[in-house]
């Protein structure tokens, strides 16, 4: 897993590029000639079903420089001080905050921050991913999000299996990081926990040994199957 520099040097929030490695033996870094500083690490989702183009801002500056921030963008992981930072959410290059919160960023830990809903509903869920907890074995590591604002409850499962993955997960709620058997085409459902019925599907992939696997539902329940912002399964991975 790297940690990137995408952000410039307007304020001390990110550092240049410095590899990491799950047990953070490597995650920290040594500034002029002092004690290395153990850095936090952040991944940015974009899971509020809305068209408009935002900025994500952390610390004071713009964490997408390679574009607008829209509806299902990620962004990470950045490399952080150890410490409070704001963050905050603006029209794509303006400067008012259309959503603020300040987040504690501890040393030698992942977090994964998602944009949720729209409008005055919009929020930010902040998840300590806790990667250094998670014992190396020759699974694949899978865990599930609820962030489409209007579904219902929800679980995980891989399809043609009796047993879940995660289970009842209402907004906002995730499971932990779940071994899964690697295989070369494994397919996911999400299902409906008190009808199950299938709601979302994603196409068969690899699920590799060692690698981290993030499953999101998003969007509203509603809408078309034309419309983008109708209900549906992302999918993210690191190692």
């Amino acid at each position: 897993m790297r940690v990137s520099n995408h952000l410039r040097t307007i304020s001390k929030t990110f550092v240049a590029a410095v590899a990491v490695s799950v047990v953070f033996s490597a995650c920290s870094k040594k500034f002029d000639g002092g004690e290395p500083i153990e850095l936090a690490a952040l991944t940015i989702v974009h899971a509020g079903p809305d068209a408009k183009e935002l900025d994500f801002i952390v610390g004071g500056q713009r964490a997408n420089n390679d574009g607008p921030f829209k509806y299902g963008f990620k962004l990470g992981y950045l490399g952080l001080y150890p410490g409070v930072s704001t963050i905050a959410i603006t029209e794509r290059g303006k400067t008012t905050f259309l959503l603020t919160k300040n987040e504690l960023y501890k040393s030698g830990q992942f977090y994964s921050t998602f944009l949720l809903d729209t409008g005055s509903k919009r929020s930010f869920l902040t998840i300590n991913d806790k990667l250094d907890s998670i014992k190396a074995n020759d699974n694949a590591k899978v865990r599930f999000i609820n962030l489409s604002p209007d579904a219902p409850t929800l679980d995980l499962a891989i399809t043609g299996s009796a047993t879940d993955i995660a289970s009842n997960k209402a907004f906002k709620e995730y499971s932990l990081f779940t071994d899964v058997t690697p295989g070369a085409s494994v397919a996911l459902e999400v299902k409906d926990h008190t009808t199950k019925a299938v709601k979302a599907t994603l196409p068969a992939m690899k699920l590799e040994k060692g690698k981290f696997y993030t499953v999101w539902a998003k969007g509203f329940k509603d809408k078309a199957d034309t419309d983008s912002l109708k209900f549906k399964a992302a999918v993210y991975s690191a190692k």
